[in-house]
């Protein structure tokens, strides 16, 4: 079977993928098994976790539907900035050997 990558998944399957990959790097970066995150994306992280968690929006959520469109962008955008590291810490999971390069 093929590794889904980003060019072979339609969008939803595609976001469900690195939903669960990030649950998972959580669980593994929490226990000490993982620690390959670049620092940038653990800043976005946190602060995508902190605009979530604020009560004050880019757009009021008492605006049915308009309210909760600011938060969908921000974690759509988070996933969007972790793949690289989503998709490096699927490998590692996986027993993949590891890609050689920067890591942000």
């Amino acid at each position: 079977m093929a590794k889904l990558t980003p060019a072979n998944m339609n969008l939803f399957k595609r976001i469900a993928e690195d939903l669960r990959l990030l649950l998972m790097l959580i669980r593994d970066y929490a226990g000490g098994r993982y620690r390959r995150v670049s620092p940038i994306s653990g800043v976005i992280f946190v602060l995508t976790v902190a605009y979530l968690l604020v009560p004050t929006d880019l757009i009021s959520d008492f605006i049915p539907g308009l309210g909760q469109l600011d938060d969908a962008a921000f974690l759509l955008a988070c996933l969007y900035f972790l793949e690289k590291d989503l998709y490096r810490y699927r490998d590692w999971k996986d027993g993949s050997p590891p890609e050689e390069g920067p890591t942000d």
